[in-house]
């Protein structure tokens, strides 16, 4: 008897032993996370920062590496998403408006003129109302982590100072999505949709007058004020960026490694949104007059203005989102205020 109780003793001990060394062996050496930008962005950062924090919460059994500029998807920034959902791509970091044409919920943050301040997305990101867009990814087998933030999209160009709708008339902007499009034909301007890649050397050619995006995020880093004179401080559309992972991949994990990965996740963005792209709001600003751009803040009765004449995009692409969400979003604008 105590033979025999020793041999099941022993196989219990291989068994349980075999059960860890498979669930360590589930685990994949590399985590591939994809993000548009460089690492040296506002946005890249945090990129580089959650892949730091992962490995430092899992005690090193979780590797995220960060592919940044798009390079796992040849440069398409529109494609990385996609490839997410599919699990080709294991996270991302990207934008609500690379995102948007497969999910539209995004769109709610490219509303024209929806947000009037940083604390207003805040109240909408922190709320049921942010909630509800990341439960939008799971549709498409992707799990929202966390909100990053690459800012509100200004407006700079070559020609003019613009603080009304009527400035814009004629002016040549670049845009990325249809509801970029719609805004910029609304307020008179010439929407032309181009590569990111092209913009640069377009401005500098004058095939385009100009662009909207970012400034800590995207204006700065990409020396946007060596080709552009004019910037409209105007907080049209906000570019909100989430951080992501394919659901299956989600699932793998045990219950201990997703909490540490979500910790990772919140504590990697909190740290990108308020400690990196807000800190170098004001001080951006600033360069950007001392490289000799001249910066126009919109009165409120200006922006009023610009607000009447998107109206009608305003109301189309609600429809797009979605009514619930929308009204879920104007709720929380409007309890911050």
């Amino acid at each position: 008897m105590r033979k025999l109780l020793t041999g099941i003793l022993a196989l219990v001990l291989v068994f349980g032993l075999a059960s860890v060394d498979t669930a360590q062996a589930a685990l994949k050496g590399e985590y591939k996370l994809t993000m548009n930008v460089t690492t040296d962005t506002a946005w890249g950062q945090g990129g580089v920062k959650f892949a730091e924090l992962v490995k430092d919460y899992t005690g090193g059994k979780v590797n995220v590496k960060v592919y940044p500029s798009a390079q796992l998807v040849g440069g398409d920034q529109m494609r990385q998403a996609e490839m997410v959902s599919s699990g080709a791509i294991d996270f991302m970091l990207n934008s609500t408006i690379n995102i948007a044409p497969i999910i539209p919920e995004c769109n709610a943050f490219s509303l024209p003129f929806m947000f009037p301040s940083y604390e207003s997305v805040d109240a909408v990101t922190g709320s049921a109302a942010g909630q509800m867009v990341l439960d939008a990814l799971e549709k498409h087998n992707m799990v929202g982590l966390a909100w990053g933030e690459n800012g509100f999209r200004e407006l700079t160009n070559n020609v003019k100072p613009v603080a009304h709708p009527d400035d814009m008339k004629g002016l040549k902007i670049r845009v990325v999505t249809p509801i970029y499009i719609d805004i910029m034909r609304a307020l008179g301007a010439n929407a032309i949709a181009m590569n990111w890649g092209e913009v640069f050397t377009s401005l500098q050619q004058g095939v385009i007058d100009g662009q909207e995006n970012p400034i800590v995020g995207i204006i700065i880093p990409n020396k946007i004020y060596e080709v552009q004179k004019y910037l409209t401080n105007w907080h049209y559309s906000y570019d909100a960026l989430i951080l992501a992972v394919n659901k299956n991949v989600w699932e793998s994990f045990d219950p201990d490694i997703k909490e540490q990965i979500k910790k990772a996740a919140v504590d990697s963005m909190r740290w990108q949104v308020h400690d990196v792209s807000r800190v170098g709001l004001g001080d951006g600003i600033e360069f950007l007059k001392s490289q000799g751009m001249t910066v126009t803040d919109p009165t409120p009765e200006q922006l009023a203005a610009f607000r009447e004449m998107t109206k009608a995009v305003y109301e189309k692409w609600s429809a797009n989102v979605g009514a619930d969400i929308v009204k879920a979003f104007e709720e929380a604008v409007s309890s911050f205020k």
